[in-house]
Formats: C-alpha cells, structure tokens, sequence
C-alpha cells in the first residue's frame, strides 16, 4: 500500500514538473500555444520514447481523469461571461465546432484502427509462434 502511494507522488511530481517546463518553454521561447497543450506534447514525447505509460504516471493520472468534469467546470462557466459574442458570431462558432470534431474524430478513428491492427498482427504473430512449438513438442 505504501508503494502505491509513493507511486502516485512520483507520477504526480513527474505531471507537474511537465507542466512547469510547458509553463517555461511559454514564456521563455514565446511559443504561441497554451501552456498546457505544450505540456501535453512534452508528456507524448516522454510516453514514447518509453514506449510505455510508467505506473506512477498511470497510478497519478488515474483520479484526476475520475474527476475530468471538474477540470472543465471553469471554462464552461466562463463561457457566461462572453454570451454576447455567441451571440454575435454562433454561425462562425456552430460551424468551427462542428469541423473541429469531425476532423478530431476523423484522426482518432484513423490511428485507433491503424494502432488495432497492429495489435492483432501481434496476436496472430504470438499465437502462430506458440503454436509450432506445441506442434514441435508434440
């Protein structure tokens, strides 16, 4: 018990030391990206070269996507503040939310599959490979 703890510390220092370099990499290299999107590349670039997500980061990201709706709560209430501009420009809006999630589901779909398919050839590799042995020992 007291490993998972110590787990979920590591992998929370880790997340929070990704989003204090995104916050540098902002305002020191003056990237035009929100500092959490920035954050958000640098962790994808960690997870792949590790080629695994590491148990304390899944151990300490776990609770904090539990509780994903709250993390959104500010923005949605925010967007009371500028009901005028909806207002204004819902046209432009509805039509800018309605690309941006076709293509996001577009992407997503295409390497879901590309990345499922991979895994069943893997399957099908592993389970041919086990097979000639059981034939072998036969």
């Amino acid at each position: 018990m007291n490993r998972d703890w110590v787990r979920g510390i590591v992998g929370f220092t880790v997340l929070c030391c990704i989003y204090f370099i995104s916050l540098f990499c902002f305002h020191y290299f003056l990237i035009p990206l929100p500092p959490a999107l920035i954050g958000i590349f640098i962790l994808l670039i960690f997870l792949l070269s590790q080629r695994k997500v590491p148990t304390a980061i899944t151990q300490s990201a776990r609770p904090l996507l539990a509780h994903m709706g709250l993390f959104l709560l500010p923005a949605l209430i925010s967007v009371l503040l500028y009901r005028d501009l909806f207002v204004q420009y819902y046209i432009a809006l509805i039509i800018a939310v309605l690309l941006s999630t076709i293509v996001s589901l577009g992407i997503t779909l295409w390497l879901s599959q590309r990345i499922l398919s991979g895994v069943k050839t893997a399957e099908k590799e592993t389970a041919s490979i086990t097979n000639e042995g059981k034939d072998n020992d036969e």
